[in-house]
């Protein structure tokens, strides 16, 4: 039995052992940094009391038991690989446990969309956006921290962006898209009444419409003429936060942002190294002493 299930059980533990095994519980990676003293102060108890329960779970002492203890972690944490990206973590998961489920569902994530991914889809978004004579990014809810990131990324290379700043701008500023231009609209679950509407606006008009979606059949993505997909991996509700789905949309905007900067690679890069300097220049030195 491991250390972490017999500090569970409590098999013949008395009351100080039993706060002892509780407070290690809670507290797994910061005892390894303690000293025997130190955690007899923090749980109110003795070192006797700490080497008598090392003892009782089989451990020679404190030691022993921070070298054991430590290796069944490393173990545990390496072991953590299914997990739930609408509940990645419970009320039980200490704080290094939860960074490691969280990393778990990012990385899945990125991992799953990149394989939904293909060359022609990415090269004719990226193409669509290009020769646009008007962009615009759609994004309603979490979504839009991202669009609002995208839109930021690409005005340091200069290259301009509508993004509406209200909620209710949005169908007003779809309506002056007209043909050649190009709107990007974000939606996880493709059936968001919000941007499904507006997203008509822009069809009625004739706009070249590229939706990010988790469903290829949604509403929204079948206005569209062109649908990059991003793993279906989360709920549309019941979730603690959209973990996945913002980490995919991510990933999705940085590829076409860089895909863009690449289309014309010179140029940009030119423009972001003289911004820096300008930057760089409105910046106090620090002065020797």
């Amino acid at each position: 039995m491991t250390i972490i299930n017999q500090l569970k059980t409590r098999d013949n533990f008395n009351g100080s052992e039993k706060d002892l095994a509780n407070y290690i519980l809670k507290n797994k990676e910061d005892v390894l940094n303690l000293s025997i003293q130190k955690l007899a102060i923090n749980t109110f108890s003795s070192t006797s009391t700490i080497v008598r329960l090392c003892r009782k779970i089989g451990l020679k002492g404190f030691k022993d038991f921070k070298i054991k203890l430590s290796a069944e972690l490393q173990k545990h944490y390496d072991d953590i690989s299914t997990v739930d990206p609408d509940f990645p973590f419970t009320e039980d998961d200490s704080n290094k446990e939860i960074a490691q489920k969280i990393a778990n569902v990012m990385e899945t994530s990125i991992k799953q969309t990149s394989e939904l991914l293909d060359n022609s889809t990415l090269e004719k978004a990226i193409r669509l956006i290009s020769k646009a004579k008007n962009f615009g990014i759609f994004a309603y809810g979490d979504t839009y921290i991202s669009a609002l990131s995208f839109q930021n990324k690409l005005m340091k290379i200069n290259f301009h962006a509508q993004l509406p700043t209200l909620v209710e701008e949005s169908n007003f500023l779809a309506d002056n898209f007209q043909k050649d231009d190009c709107a990007l609209v974000i939606s996880y679950s493709g059936r968001t009444k919000t941007t499904y509407q507006m997203t008509k606006i822009l069809r009625l008009n004739g706009c070249c419409i590229i939706a990010i979606t988790a469903d290829k059949h949604s509403k929204i993505a079948q206005l569209s003429d062109l649908v990059i997909p991003i793993n279906n991996s989360e709920s549309s509700t019941d979730k603690i936060s959209p973990f996945a789905s913002s980490v995919a949309i991510d990933y999705i905007l940085n590829t076409l942002y860089s895909g863009l900067f690449v289309a014309d690679y010179d140029n940009n890069q030119r423009h972001r190294l003289a911004s820096e300097k300008l930057f760089s220049d409105s910046r106090f030195s620090e002065q020797k002493k």
